[in-house]
């Protein structure tokens, strides 16, 4: 219905009557919001599950931004990025930016299927990490691993298809599709890391790991920040900044994980704590 609802307002907004262009797509998006959002509370008070709706006390406040503020500052960390990649895509001139566009919102589209893999882990671990119990911690960590490795070969490959003969869909400029069709191979890594990686950073947020995950957002960063100022030739190279980002954090967070360190890793048993005790 919210999809609806900002497809009607795009209509109106942008084109006929009122002509707004872009700041009437804008107020269809926030007005679709704001229309989704009624509708879930209006159910949510139909069923007797609203909440009733107080300042919060001290206690509640505190514990809240112990969770939200060093969220906050690693979602800005991420925001940068993208903002990076942006700044260096518009430099390469108006068809790569315009092809860089094409594929960036591909790519955003196909990350969409990696949500639920970030959900699972967020809504299985801390219960069983409050329980101490470590087998199923492991157990289930190693499952939405597997079938993250899976699920971003799959939907990775089909990002990779999609860029590769469906750009004809959006645009019809012959110098746009062939640059999009150049840079598939790095959206196919793109995306197949990035859905991986969402799938591990929910296992770091139930485990709220927010130390490591700030420390390094920070510090591959600045290495994207530097690389792109410096090295940038291409929009296949931008994407691979951000690749570059995400596989590591992946790749680091789980060696770390297996090796016993951080709130997850000292949830799981190793064999080398046990010959120890």
């Amino acid at each position: 219905i919210a999809a609806l609802f900002n497809i009607m307002g795009d209509a109106a907004l942008c084109m006929w009557p009122l002509r707004w262009g872009c700041a009437g797509a804008a107020a269809a998006t926030a007005g679709a919001t704001l229309f989704s959002s009624a509708v879930m509370v209006k159910a949510l008070r139909d069923k007797n599950l609203l909440p009733q709706i107080r300042l919060p006390k001290f206690q509640q406040l505190k514990e809240l931004l112990e969770y939200a503020l060093p969220l906050f500052a690693i979602t800005i960390t991420r925001i940068s990025g993208f903002i990076a990649m942006q700044k260096s895509a518009m430099a390469l001139g108006v068809q790569p930016l315009a092809a860089y566009q094409l594929c960036l919102n591909m790519m955003m589209f196909f990350l969409l299927f990696g949500e639920p893999l970030s959900q699972l882990s967020q809504t299985q671990l801390p219960a069983l990490m409050a329980a101490q119990d470590g087998e199923a911690v492991r157990a289930t960590l190693k499952s939405a691993t597997l079938l993250a490795l899976y699920t971003s070969l799959a939907v990775g490959g089909i990002a990779y298809a999609m860029v590769t003969w469906g750009s004809a869909i959006f645009t019809a400029d012959a110098g746009v599709r062939l640059l999009a069709k150049q840079t598939a191979p790095a959206i196919f890594a793109a995306v197949s890391t990035s859905i991986f990686t969402v799938a591990v950073d929910g296992s770091m947020l139930a485990s709220k790991d927010f130390g490591f995950m700030l420390a390094f957002g920070m510090s591959t960063f600045m290495v994207q920040l530097f690389l792109l100022r410096n090295y940038c030739t291409s929009i296949a190279f931008v994407f691979g900044t951000f690749t570059f980002r995400l596989g590591s954090y992946a790749l680091l967070a789980l060696a770390r994980t297996w090796l016993g360190f951080g709130p997850l890793g000292r949830a799981i048993p190793h064999p080398r704590m046990a010959v120890h005790q």
